[in-house]
């Protein structure tokens, strides 16, 4: 089955686009709606984090040919629980920095908690979905857990440079932003995507 096929069989793929399409069609032209959505993102970034480090933390088969420690190549177990924690604090930092960012210029108390709540949940839902995946289809794949430190990196800046664009260029923000990170975002998980999907066996079929 060829990529394409399979992507657009993928419930995590398919809530991704379901949430960037509700947010649009939500879209509201007061600040208070795009501040909202400006946290939102935030959350969504957040939470890609958060399940990375748990996917490379349980990982069951781990490729550490690249890595080593001590000149000599890292055992699964060390690559586990070094890099893994690494990256929680790598991670962590930057999200810490960009936390001082938005309370300076897109002030919480604008904050639509009801969209932030629900939007929240989509998120979660979609994550834990592609964890499922992950744990299910790809446990007797051998992972390089290097490659799964930065894969974040190239899904959420490409996302969150889109949509902090007009901040930077003092332009209003607007619906075309709000597609147009939807795009960035749907390409990021493309991406990003086929380091998973190109590792499973021909046996293992889709991803449902």
């Amino acid at each position: 089955m060829s990529f394409l096929k399979k992507t657009f069989k993928d419930p995590a793929f398919l809530a991704l686009i379901a949430f960037n399409i509700i947010v649009i069609i939500q879209y509201r032209t007061d600040k208070q709606y795009y501040t909202t959505v400006v946290w939102l993102f935030w959350l969504q970034s957040v939470i890609i984090g958060i399940f990375n480090f748990i996917d490379m933390l349980t990982l069951q088969k781990v490729n550490t040919d690249d890595l080593t420690i001590n000149d000599k190549v890292a055992s699964p177990r060390e690559s586990k629980g070094c890099l893994s924690f690494f990256f929680l604090l790598h991670y962590g930092l930057f999200h810490i920095a960009y936390l001082v960012f938005l309370f300076v210029d897109f002030s919480f108390t604008d904050v639509n908690f009801s969209i932030l709540k629900w939007g929240f949940y989509g998120l979660l839902m979609s994550s834990i979905i592609q964890l499922v995946q992950n744990k299910t289809i790809y446990r007797q794949v051998p992972r390089n857990i290097t490659k799964m430190f930065f894969l974040p990196y190239l899904r959420i800046i490409p996302m969150h440079f889109t949509i902090l664009l007009p901040k930077f260029l003092h332009w209003q923000p607007g619906l075309t932003f709000l597609v147009l990170k939807f795009v960035v975002d749907i390409l990021s998980y493309l991406f990003t995507a086929p380091y998973y999907k190109e590792q499973a066996s021909t046996e293992q079929g889709g991803f449902i």
